[in-house]
């Protein structure tokens, strides 16, 4: 992929930074079945995530005029793929933290973030509501990570299918073959 413009470094950072605590925090989830000990661990790195999307939303429009055009043609249904594929991502960051702070408060409990500060309570009590909620945050989640599925999927599919290595575009730092 010659002369391929890069991702800002701000936005490759970030992306890493988000996909890492991303993935951490959907592993602890799976493993609250046997462990609820990580139980606050798994809600301070939700408020993590919530706060990292907004950070990289606030970098993505700050550094709009910076960003590599898509690889994919305008129009096209990879274009169109690409395109659902990060908003929903996006959508994903921002309401399955959303959803697991207010099951939380709807079972009655605060969420505190590393035991450094409390969130704000945003609903009353409500057991039923907190049932439904956690069940929202659960099937969001199997979302995500069907979403993380495909997102990684398409990255393959235009190294390997199509010699376009759109990877080295968000890598934070230059390899050997993004240097020639």
């Amino acid at each position: 992929m010659k002369n391929a413009k890069r991702y800002p470094l701000s936005v490759c950072l970030i992306h890493w930074i988000v996909a890492i605590v991303i993935v951490g925090n959907l592993v602890i989830g799976w493993m609250l079945d046997d462990n609820m000990d990580l139980m606050d661990l798994h809600k301070s790195i939700g408020v993590l995530v919530l706060a990292l999307a907004g950070v990289r939303l606030i970098n993505i429009f700050r550094k709009k005029k910076k960003l590599p055009p898509s690889v994919n043609p305008k129009g096209s249904l990879q274009y169109t793929a690409e395109k659902t594929v990060h908003g929903l991502l996006y959508l994903c960051m921002l309401s399955i933290p959303l959803l697991g702070w207010l099951k939380t408060n709807a079972a009655g409990h605060a969420v505190h973030f590393f035991s450094l500060y409390s969130l704000p309570v945003l609903i009353d009590k409500n057991r039923a509501l907190s049932h439904l909620l956690g069940d929202l945050h659960s099937g969001a989640a199997l979302i995500l990570a069907a979403i993380l599925g495909l997102h990684v999927l398409g990255a393959l599919v235009h190294m390997v299918g199509k010699s376009e290595n759109v990877l080295l575009r968000i890598m934070p730092f230059k390899t050997r073959s993004t240097l020639s």
